[in-house]
Formats: structure tokens, C-alpha cells, sequence
């Protein structure tokens, strides 16, 4: 499949010949392309060849991004003016305004502490939603796989390599973490 997706032309689809055509392919898959796999070496097809699970996805916590929205360069160097406005007020006011020199400063860094966190908040509540989304979409990820002679229907998950995929128009074929349309 990813051959098939990355070509430029149908010349580049030789790896199959290379491999002894179609059946050459499935015998050193060891699948038999009108009974599909067996289920009796899966283990072993994991080992040798990994699984095709993918974890789904966590999402951030609010606090890393709030972090990450104080690494704003604007927001940096506000930080910065506030640190040095509450500094030099106080050490250059006099004794009668001290009491309220830090007020500029101070309101600068709430300033930005307000919009970290606003952004932030938002941030996190979009990714909740997305997180909630791809879960709700991952779960009707399911392909019609020949096994034993018989039609199951299987989540993506649960794919072994040499698995005889039933295409459908319309439908969706995760490969690698890419997914693919048949049309």
C-alpha cells in the first residue's frame, strides 16, 4: 500500500515482482489469499512483524499549557517590563509613593498571568473535545478481513500483516498510521 500511494507511475509498483508476483507474496506471507490467515501464528506475526495497534491519543493537561502559552515571545517580554517596572518603581519612588508604586508592574504580570490562562483554558477544552472526537471515530474504524474462509469484521487494531482485507468502496484501510480511501 505505501508503494502504492508514493509512486510516480505504474512502473514503480516492481516490488510485487520482485517478491514472485502475487503469489509469491502470499507464500512468503504465509496466507492463502482465498482462506486468509488462520489466527494459529499471530503471536509469532507480532513478534516477527509488530501489531498494528496505535494508543490513542492523551490529551495535555492545562497546567503544560499554560506553560507552553507563557513561551510566547510578547508575553516574555511583558514578564520582562513588569519584573523591572515593580523593581525600579520601588527603588527609585519615594518614601511616600512606595505604597503604590507596584501597582503598574503588578497589573502588567496579572495582565498576563489572565491571558495565559484564558488561552490556555480554551486551548484544553479543545483538545478534550478533540480527544473525545477521534476516540468516538477510532472506534468505527473497522475492516471486513477473510480469516479461516470466513468474512469477520475487525477493528484496525486487531490487523495482522497478511490479513486478506475485504475493499470496499469508500472505505477507509489504516496503513502505518496513514489511512488510505479506497475509492
Amino acid at each position: 500500500m505505501n508503494a502504492y500511494a508514493c509512486r510516480i507511475y505504474d512502473e514503480d509498483l516492481t516490488i510485487i515482482d520482485e517478491h514472485g508476483g502475487f503469489e509469491g507474496m502470499c507464500n512468503k506471507l504465509r496466507v492463502d489469499p482465498k482462506f486468509g490467515l488462520t489466527g494459529n501464528d499471530f503471536a509469532e506475526r507480532t513478534e516477527k512483524f509488530g501489531n498494528n495497534y496505535r494508543e490513542e491519543p492523551v490529551a495535555k493537561t492545562w497546567i503544560s499549557l499554560f506553560i507552553g502559552a507563557l513561551d510566547d515571545h510578547m508575553l516574555k517580554l511583558l514578564i520582562v517590563c513588569a519584573i523591572f517596572s515593580i523593581t525600579f518603581d520601588m527603588i527609585l519612588a519615594d518614601h511616600e509613593e512606595r505604597q503604590t508604586a507596584w501597582i503598574q508592574g503588578t497589573a502588567i504580570g496579572l495582565a498576563v498571568f489572565i491571558v495565559a490562562s484564558v488561552g490556555s483554558f480554551v486551548d484544553w477544552r479543545k483538545e478534550i473535545q478533540f480527544i473525545k472526537s477521534r476516540a468516538a471515530t477510532n472506534a468505527k474504524n473497522v475492516c471486513r478481513v477473510l480469516r479461516n474462509g470466513v468474512i469477520e469484521i475487525v477493528h484496525h487494531n486487531g490487523l495482522h500483516v497478511g490479513d486478506v482485507i475485504m475493499v470496499e468502496y469508500g472505505m477507509n484501510i489504516p496503513v502505518d498510521g496513514f489511512c488510505f480511501q479506497a475509492v
